[in-house]
């Protein structure tokens, strides 16, 4: 990942690999889902190859982009997405992917952590000015 100068340039550093980190996590433990998935339900083992293809291309513009706003709430989206999922198919299940609700198993939830905290910096990450520093000077406040 390439450095961003200006303030804060550290700190949007450090949440950005997170991001990717937890993205990379993700992707992993779905690729590895995928031949059981397909196996059991084509559907969710399509979706989970689709996951697959957006987290990695997410790790690779984060990687390339570190501080891109837009970048980082496209990824809040699809990780928020992949956890509104998971809870969806282990409480009511998914008529046109899982239709009957599955039980709740330590991987998933596991992976949802890390999915979870991934979404929590991509939305800080995402957020405009420079992450708690102010965007305005004393001389703006005093008019």
């Amino acid at each position: 990942m390439r450095n961003q100068a200006g303030p804060g340039a550290p700190e949007k550093l450090f949440v950005a690999k997170a991001v990717v980190f937890a993205c990379a996590v993700s992707a992993g433990v779905h690729a590895g889902l995928v031949p059981a998935h397909l196996g059991e339900e084509p559907r969710l083992g399509v979706a989970f190859v689709v996951a697959v293809v957006l987290l990695a291309a997410s790790v690779a513009a984060l990687t390339k982009w570190p501080g891109d706003r837009k970048i980082a709430r496209a990824v809040a989206l699809l990780l928020a997405g992949l956890i509104a999922g998971y809870a969806a198919t282990r409480t009511t299940g998914v008529p046109w992917l899982a239709p009957d609700p599955e039980e709740l198993d330590a991987v998933g939830l596991a992976t949802n952590v890390v999915e979870a905290l991934g979404l929590a910096f991509a939305l800080w990450l995402g957020q405009p000015g420079d992450h708690g520093r102010p965007s305005y000077t004393l001389k703006e406040v005093s008019r």
